[in-house]
């Protein structure tokens, strides 16, 4: 009888819930990598940047 109370409380394992659980899992691995492409390119972007001002350095004249 208490043993039976315990299996109920388990989380429901109908067919429905499984595709909603492995669609939000989807959605999220596929958000996570866009944010890392997007971070990685803002860095590239970042990086080119600064190549191309301390390029830009060198190549102006002081004096």
């Amino acid at each position: 009888m208490r043993l039976a109370a315990m299996t109920k409380e388990r989380e429901p394992s109908s067919k429905a819930y499984r595709q909603d659980r492995f669609e939000n899992t989807e959605r999220a691995a596929k958000e996570t990598i866009e944010a890392e492409q997007r971070a990685r390119r803002e860095k590239t972007k970042r990086l080119k940047e600064l190549r191309l001002s301390k390029q830009n350095d060198k190549d102006t004249p002081t004096g």
